[in-house]
């Protein structure tokens, strides 16, 4: 009935959390007025300590529930309790905030034979027949997470739309596809061996789909990738595996080496070279930007891409084709990220991909 990433669930635990205490005073101030009967003396005590306890617990629910959705570490029920969850990821356009465009809803089929939906922005007046296709931006959420969820939390319809009304970018089409395609697994955005195809679901699957449907320019000098948190990690390095698609890419606290964990499983399996060529920083070292741009936003307080971020900047170090954007302040959250993204479409504009 309450999904864990939604408004009511969350108001209702702060209501509670307001209200309890407020009885547990009123239950203390009924019970000093009243009977003397030892019994009901004692019903009366446990009555009031099991109020303040739930009051605690409820508090505590309206903190975690806060803190789950500025960093989406379970994006629902089944992802809390470690439950797999085979369902297709379904949205609903008519709750997205689309600023003067449109959002609309594109099933795609993914290589595990799921059907997930994607969801797909389009600029004010998209014109199907317009003499010029329109560029692209795909941008991808961190996991676990959702296009609805990053979509919200940057606001992208409205800054998008500002963008463009403004002349600070051409009009362009966004794809926001989901990349935990076997959820509630990180795949980080690799074709695992007998496994999901995530890394074909992002630069192929969902490309194709987005071609055939919509008036949009093929991969290549009008494609640009931009991801947050795990999505930005994956965004730097397809952009430097695949320079031909993606003509620039932006990282927003992002990281640019592989790591595995209970999370991932082996998405690997031994072999280094697989390993290498999902690394971000070895694609770098090993074969330079190849006529790709990369932008790195990161802030100095954000614990899981300070470091990374900083190394990556160390090794590039005097290449112009990489910019790097350290923030002074701000954790690991869309609070801190999300005001960067005017920024990141005019830089997007500024390599030719937004123009």
């Amino acid at each position: 009935m309450f999904e864990l990433t939604g408004r009511p669930l969350q108001v209702m635990a702060v209501i509670a959390a307001v209200v309890l205490p407020l009885l547990s005073v009123y239950l203390w101030s009924r019970h000093r007025r009243r009977s003397s009967n030892p019994l009901l003396g004692v019903l009366a005590v446990a009555g009031r300590l099991g109020v303040i306890l739930l009051a605690q617990l409820t508090a505590m629910l309206a903190l975690f529930l806060y803190v789950n959705d500025q960093y989406d570490f379970y994006a629902s029920w089944n992802d809390l309790l470690g439950i797999q969850d085979t369902a297709p990821q379904r949205l609903n356009p008519a709750l997205l905030d689309a600023g003067a465009g449109k959002v609309e809803s594109m099933p795609v089929r993914n290589n595990l034979g799921v059907v997930d939906d994607v969801l797909v922005w389009l600029p004010p007046g998209y014109d199907a027949g317009a003499a010029t296709k329109y560029p692209v931006l795909e941008f991808l959420p961190g996991q676990p997470s959702s296009p609805s969820l990053l979509f919200s939390h940057f606001n992208f319809g409205q800054v998008a739309s500002e963008a463009i009304t403004s002349g600070r970018v051409k009009p362009f089409v966004a794809v926001l596809p989901p990349i935990m395609i076997s959820p509630p697994r990180d795949t980080e955005c690799v074709d695992v061996a007998n496994g999901p195809q995530a890394s074909t679901w992002v630069t192929r699957t969902v490309p194709d789909a987005l071609i055939s449907h919509f008036h949009v320019q093929p991969m290549g000098a009008k494609w640009g990738i931009m991801g947050f948190s795990a999505g930005a990690q994956c965004a730097a390095k397809l952009t430097l595996r695949y320079p031909t698609q993606y003509k620039a890419a932006v990282a927003l606290a992002g990281d640019y080496v592989p790591y595995t964990d209970d999370t991932t499983g082996d998405l690997f399996g031994n072999n280094r070279m697989l390993w290498n060529e999902n690394s971000a920083s070895w694609l770098y070292r090993s074969y330079g930007m190849r006529g790709s741009k990369l932008l790195m936003v990161a802030s100095k307080q954000d614990g899981w891409s300070a470091r990374p971020t900083e190394a990556m900047a160390k090794e590039a170090r005097g290449d112009a084709n990489v910019t790097t954007l350290m923030l002074p302040a701000g954790g690991h959250n869309y609070h801190t990220y999300a005001p960067y993204l005017p920024q990141s479409l005019t830089w997007l504009a500024n390599q030719g991909v937004l123009n």
